[in-house]
């Protein structure tokens, strides 16, 4: 993954109408948290679909609460939410070889989370860009 495309998804949306693209910024500027430290400390992959990605053994709570206020507020106004619940993790390789790859090794990742953004995905066959829309800065009151 190229460093721009590291991301973890709070809530993953889908197509949204232009039209509502002011209604997801009033959702997501309405939530005040603090500033936090998010660690990564497990080194998974899944070979049937050979993506690799650290995930968080113990996640935040104030990224278990952040996600939790976007995905309420985000259903109560109508859009479509994914009902599985959150886990923490950013996908590192696409077409991984996850048999040559050590399952479970220990990391030492802190993500530092002072803000989050809304973004747009432009999937191509190269792999995946990412546009930012909107940003929030986390720790304002």
């Amino acid at each position: 993954m190229r460093r721009e495309t590291l991301h973890l998804t709070l809530a993953f949306i889908g197509d949204v109408a232009p039209d509502r693209l002011a209604e997801l910024g009033d959702i997501a500027g309405s939530i005040s948290l603090p500033i936090f430290d998010q660690p990564f400390d497990r080194l998974q992959c899944l070979p049937r679909k050979k993506i690799c990605w650290a995930a968080a053994g113990a996640i935040s709570p104030v990224l278990r609460d952040l996600a939790a206020a976007l995905h309420d507020r985000l259903k109560a106004a109508g859009f479509r939410t994914e009902e599985r619940p959150f886990a923490a993790h950013v996908t590192l390789l696409r077409h991984a070889r996850c048999e040559k790859m050590p399952e479970g090794d220990s990391l030492s990742i802190v993500w530092s989370v002072c803000d989050f953004v809304l973004v747009e995905s432009d999937l191509k066959p190269e792999g995946a860009g990412y546009r930012i829309l909107q940003r929030w800065v986390l720790g304002q009151t």
